[in-house]
């Protein structure tokens, strides 16, 4: 009874799901239905909604409310006739999936939802952006609920009493959210305007407000919406007076740069080129596809890869992955999964050779880094400074990644790299973190880097105490040097780091140790401006030498006193007698004595000169030496005859003899600066020859004037290589004032040829743009680089043009061999001779380089360009008296490479110079038997026309003839064959010539020296032998193991060859030495055809292998 009643309530309940079905589509439809109407209000008109987007609109809610049907209105029938577990379970999974669906496809529900019903015709690409992003289930949740609320209402028994009430009240209010969203957009969106006509141009929105100004301030100044009431004109009115052109590049660049993907992907789609490169008077030279690897929206990115822009890295600029993963300290993982999965190289490097993955170390997110690797990165990869990625994330202190790549497998000292424990103990901050790390996984505690430097060498110069004790700890050596000769205890001192000497002195640090140059930790401190009173106290106290001298006989005390450091003197040497102005607490006051020195001195009384300088103590003679320098240079004598000191520093540290060379644009000056000089002062210090040539330049000094001096200070020590204001350098500055002399003596002293200037311009760029001939030589030949571009992108070439000085231009001009950038060498010239750039080599000769220097291998300029066919760059170097027969250390001559490379117009060239033809080559061998043995029967004829001889020979007795005969074997052209015999015998070659062994031109040709079976063209062979047996040549000659003619064709399985020998009565019952026929050496090697053209020839003697066969 149970059963039928069940039976009849699920049948009646199958009867009834159709109106249930009704019930759920009509309440459902009742909501959109709202909406439009709503829409309308909004919108004014019915017609302003386009058909289009009615219908994606229609066919969007039919889509989603079948969907809610299949999936929720069984579970809920099921659920309320049965009310089982499986029923429920059924109804969760059906409404999660629902819920799934929604937010899938959130982004085109919430511009449904706030009324963006007008751009639906693009609704696909709407709906793909940024799918599953947390704050769209603010979308996907209310909406989910919409769509079950008439299902739940249809099905009777479901909801009941307030329930269902409630469940009717949020379906009515569901359309009213919807409005008050639609009610909060802007104004300016509910503009009412024309649908644009079907052929009219495109109108983006600002044209349109363009037009209505008056609308547009209202719709932004009012505080309430308001609809403009103002007839708009019709917008293809709009497109007729104002045409649209293409986008340029200007507009997509400016909108990729500032992040407007929406106006970028409109550009591209109003027909933007996206391979247009930046424009070139922008600074930022990114490509678009770099500019969108970096934006946070991967539209932009993802539409150019679409459209074919490709990912790899354009010429001179970073690739885009590169781009990602270096521009982002969080990481960028989608847009670095994007260019990986369209053909990105994660093995690519930038400037410094970094990979991806190097950068990819520094960010916080590992999941970048593990794309990469997943993608093939090499995980040891080392940049310039053999840092691998391991390394990059232990120097910013991402200690996250670091243990990533370290599960991942990556040492912790790559080979042929930096030790990853040095950049852990280098970071930014004291962590130990990464250090004790690093430790854990066995890294070697004193690995050494490429400067020789250790770990606790690198934490002690940072002053990283914390990692310093992390590192002692670990059984860290503190007495190990690098390759300066620096220890942790120097380097810590360096930095004046207190805490880090305490620990190294407690570890067993020496507190004595110096450095090269004799200094300890203190002197080090002071020279580098970190040593305080404290820490000279400290370092007194702990047992330093406070009176040691430097390899220059100067002590701490003597730095201290020699920088005006009188407390720091004090806490050196408390037994140091202080001045007597320093000990007054009111501090200095003006000295009347000195006043009366400026006055003795201008008025020239010796006497009472010599009565002030009594009253005068060092210090303020040296003032008066620092004021007599800009006031009036010629006093500086008299002064330091006085006392005074020509190193006395200014208040901004300038000393006297700094200044003189600042002033030296008077003569009184140079001539001062000159005395000073003879007396023995030492121009030491940064910048002092550059400051002196800059003020020689400015006063257009002559090299009369002012280069000897120059020159002496360079002799006493002035520094040749810092740059003066506007990183002028000296070798530049000795350009710009001409001095020939001067320039020559800092090139030879080191002086970088390619130090550009603050405006980019370098030594050579000064050189071309002043005429000057021999600098520009002198700069060459030392090594500056042509191709170097100044800041407007001009390289000197360009400037000497650009001045009128075409005589430079060639100099300039190294296109075919280009300078390597650095000074030239001897083997420079055959390098370039290999190139065949006789511009180049005129000026290597010009330059004073010898027309026979050598190579590393022995080869002339000569011989590498003969090898290379290169006729006009032989033919100069003959003319420049190259010898045409040094040979290379192979042996080779010019002659011979030609040859060899059948350089036909250069051998004749060198047979013309001439050129040796007869020097023997390794071995012995002439060039002729070189030509024999290629083949080459036109240089065979032009070295027997040049005199050749055809009986000269190597040691082995072997002639051109049988080179000639050798060629023939392997040869495949029978014509070359026949008429190179033909040059060889009509010079007078003997065709049966015989080498020291016997061998003869006949057995050379059938192969005597080619292994059994070695390829050959039998027809050419056959050809050579008919040739050879036309000039009578004996058929009965054998080689060393016997074999004849017929012996060597049954070898190589020479059918045609074997009948012609026998038709011109070769003897087929020969006997080699181990008594082999003909035939049975073909039969040996199983070549039975061959072996059936000697057929059954009964021989006088019996066969070893016939014996064998018959005692078988």
């Amino acid at each position: 009874m149970l059963e039928k009643i069940t039976n009849r309530q699920s049948s009646g309940l199958l009867l009834a799901i159709p109106l249930l079905l009704a019930m759920a589509v009509a309440g459902w439809f009742a909501l959109p239905l709202a909406l439009v109407g709503l829409g309308l209000t909004l919108l004014g008109s019915a017609q302003s909604i386009a058909r289009r987007s009615a219908l994606a609109l229609g066919k969007t809610l039919a889509i989603s409310f079948g969907l809610a049907l299949l999936l929720l209105l069984w579970p809920m029938l099921r659920l309320v006739q049965t009310g089982s577990l499986g029923a429920a379970l059924a109804l969760s999974a059906g409404f999660g999936f629902l819920l799934l669906a929604l937010w899938r496809r959130w982004p085109l529900w919430r511009r449904l939802v706030a009324g963006e019903i007008e751009p639906l015709d693009n609704w696909s690409s709407t709906a793909r952006q940024d799918p599953l992003a947390w704050r769209g289930l603010k979308t996907a949740v209310p909406l989910a609920l919409a769509m079950a609320l008439p299902v739940m209402l249809a099905v009777p028994g479901l909801l009941l009493g307030a329930g269902r009430w409630l469940a009717a009240a949020l379906l009515a209010a569901w359309p009213l959210l919807a409005w008050l969203r639609q009610m909060q957009r802007p104004s300016r969106s509910r503009v009412q305007t024309h649908k644009p006509l079907k052929n009219a141009e495109p109108v983006t929105l600002e044209s349109v407000f363009a037009d209505y100004p008056k609308a547009a301030q209202t719709a932004a100044s009012a505080s309430q919406p308001e609809i403009s009431q103002e007839a708009p004109q019709p917008l293809a009115a709009i497109g007729e007076e104002k045409p649209k052109s293409k986008p340029t590049p200007t507009q997509l660049y400016a909108a990729a740069r500032a992040g407007r993907v929406d106006e970028a992907l409109t550009l591209l789609a109003s027909g933007a080129d996206p391979q247009a490169l930046p424009p070139s008077e922008d600074r930022d030279q990114r490509t678009l596809v770099q500019l969108a690897a970096v934006l946070p929206d991967l539209r932009l990115l993802r539409e150019l890869i679409a459209r074919g822009v490709s990912v790899a890295a354009a010429p001179g600029k970073p690739s885009p992955l590169l781009a990602a993963t270096r521009d982002s300290w969080h990481g960028r993982p989608e847009a670095v999964m994007t260019l990986l999965a369209n053909g990105a190289n994660p093995g690519e490097t930038d400037d410094e050779g970094c990979t991806p993955l190097h950068h990819a170390a520094r960010s916080t997110d590992p999941s970048v880094a593990a794309l990469l690797l997943d993608a093939g990165a090499e995980l040891e990869a080392l940049n310039q400074a053999g840092q691998s990625p391991l390394a990059q994330a232990a120097l910013v202190g991402n200690w996250r990644m670091l243990k990533f790549l370290v599960e991942r497998g990556a040492k912790t000292w790559p080979l042929a790299g930096e030790p990853v424990l040095l950049a852990a103990s280098a970071t930014d901050d004291d962590d130990p973190a990464g250090v004790e790390f690093l430790l854990r996984q066995k890294a070697a505690v004193d690995a050494r880097g490429r400067q020789g430097r250790t770990a606790l060498q690198q934490a002690a110069q940072a002053g990283h105490a914390e990692i310093v004790k992390t590192l002692l700890a670990a059984g860290a050596d503190p007495l190990l040097r690098d390759e300066e000769g620096q220890d942790a205890w120097l380097l810590a001192a360096t930095g004046g780091q207190q805490a880090v000497l305490e620990l190294l002195l407690a570890a067993g640090a020496d507190v004595n140790s110096i450095d090269p140059e004799g200094r300890d930790a203190l002197m080090r401190a002071i020279e580098n401006g970190k040593a305080s009173p404290a820490l000279a106290t400290w370092l007194r106290t702990a047992g330093i030498d406070t009176f040691r001298l430097d390899a220059t006989g100067r002590g701490a005390l003597d730095m201290a006193v020699a920088e005006g450091r009188w407390t720091l003197a004090a806490a050196i040497d408390p037994d140091y007698p202080l001045p007597t102005s320093f000990a007054q607490s009111d501090g200095e006051v003006a000295r009347p004595p000195l006043q009366l020195l400026a006055d003795a001195l201008d008025a020239g009384d010796d006497n009472a000169v010599r009565m002030v300088t009594g009253l005068l103590d060092r210090q303020e003679l040296d003032r008066a030496v620092l004021e007599a320098v800009a006031r009036r240079p010629a006093q500086v004598a008299a002064l330091c005859k006085l006392g005074a000191n020509i190193e006395a520093r200014n208040a901004d540290g300038e000393t006297a003899l700094f200044l003189l060379l600042d002033a030296a644009a008077d003569p009184a000056a140079r001539k001062a600066l000159a005395g000073q000089l003879q007396a023995g002062a030492q121009p030491t210090g940064r910048a002092g020859l550059a400051r002196y040539l800059l003020a020689a330049q400015m006063a257009r000094l002559e090299a009369a004037q002012g280069e000897a001096l120059a020159l002496t200070l360079l002799a006493r020590g002035a520094d040749s290589f810092a740059p003066a204001a506007e990183k002028q350098s000296p070798l530049a500055l000795a350009v710009r004032l001409g001095w020939m002399q001067l320039l020559h003596e800092l090139l030879a002293r080191g002086a970088d040829p390619n130090l550009a200037d603050a405006r980019g311009m370098t030594p050579l760029h000064l050189a071309a743009a002043l005429g000057r001939e021999q600098a520009v030589q002198a700069l060459l030949l030392a090594g500056a680089q042509p191709a170097l571009r100044a800041a407007d992108g001009q390289t000197a070439q360009g400037i000497a043009l650009s001045a009128g000085h075409r005589e430079l231009a060639e100099w300039l001009d190294w296109r075919g061999w280009p300078h390597p950038g650095r000074r030239l060498r001897a083997s420079d010239l055959p390098a370039s001779a290999i190139q065949g750039d006789v511009a180049a080599i005129a000026r290597m000769l010009a330059l004073g380089f010898a027309v026979d220097s050598q190579d590393a291998q022995g080869c002339t300029a000569l011989l590498r360009a003969a090898g290379g066919g290169h006729l006009p760059a032989v033919t100069h170097l003959l003319a420049a008296g190259a010898n045409p027969d040094i040979p290379a250390d192979t042996g080779a001559t010019a002659l011979s490479a030609a040859a060899s490379r059948r350089h036909l117009a250069v051998v004749d060239r060198l047979l013309t110079a001439g050129a040796d033809f007869e020097r023997p080559l390794p071995g012995g061998a002439t060039v002729l038997m070189l030509a024999s043995a290629l083949g080459l029967t036109d240089i065979a004829s032009r070295l027997i026309a040049a005199g050749a001889r055809t009986d000269s020979g190597d040691a082995e007795g072997l002639l051109p003839i049988h080179c000639a005969a050798l060629y023939g074997f392997a040869a495949t052209d029978a014509v070359r064959l026949r008429s190179l015999l033909d040059v060889l015998l009509k010079a007078g070659a003997a065709a049966d010539a015989p080498t020291r062994l016997g061998v003869t031109p006949l057995l050379f040709l059938l192969g005597c020296r080619a292994e059994p079976g070695a390829p050959c063209d039998e027809s050419v062979v056959l050809a050579g032998l008919d040739y050879l047996l036309g000039r009578g040549v004996n058929l009965a000659v054998r080689d060393p193991r016997g074999f004849g003619p017929l012996h060597l064709a049954a070898l190589h399985g020479l059918p045609n060859v074997i009948r012609r020998l026998l038709r011109a009565g070769a003897d087929p019952n020969m006997r080699d030495q181990l008594n082999r026929s003909p035939r049975e050496i073909a039969m040996m090697r199983g070549l039975v055809d061959v072996a059936a053209e000697f057929g059954h020839h009964n021989g006088t003697g019996v066969s070893v292998a016939s014996l064998l066969r018959d005692r078988r």
